[in-house]
């Protein structure tokens, strides 16, 4: 039986963008291609982002934990409603659509 690919699977594979030095951009877009491109730029920049990016800057290679990745977006989703939470993605998406600019444009391009 074949598996349907969910959103959780998007949430994993979107954490590898920032789990190597050698991204596997075309696994990345075998996932995210099941999903309308402006879906996949706000699970992204407003979930994985946030919980991925101080793998890059600290320069650590390590994969993400599946179990883990998908309890955090859970944690921000059950609080993104807040009017101060919306503030903080807004801000925070903008810096990571900035800061990630070069990964996004050439996954976008596989998709």
């Amino acid at each position: 039986m074949e598996h349907t690919l969910d959103e959780e699977d998007l949430y994993v594979a979107l954490s590898d963008l920032f789990a190597a030095s050698n991204i596997d951009y075309e696994n990345i877009a075998s996932v995210a291609r099941q999903f309308p491109i402006k879906h996949v730029e706000y699970v992204l920049f407003n979930y994985i982002a946030p919980i991925c990016h101080y793998n890059v800057i600290t320069s650590y290679c390590m994969a993400f934990d599946s179990t883990s990745i998908i309890h955090a977006v859970n944690n921000i989703k059950k609080h993104e409603n807040r009017f101060i939470n919306k503030i903080k993605m807004h801000i925070f998406a903008v810096y990571f659509k900035f800061e990630f600019k070069d990964e996004w444009q050439k996954l976008k391009s596989l998709l």
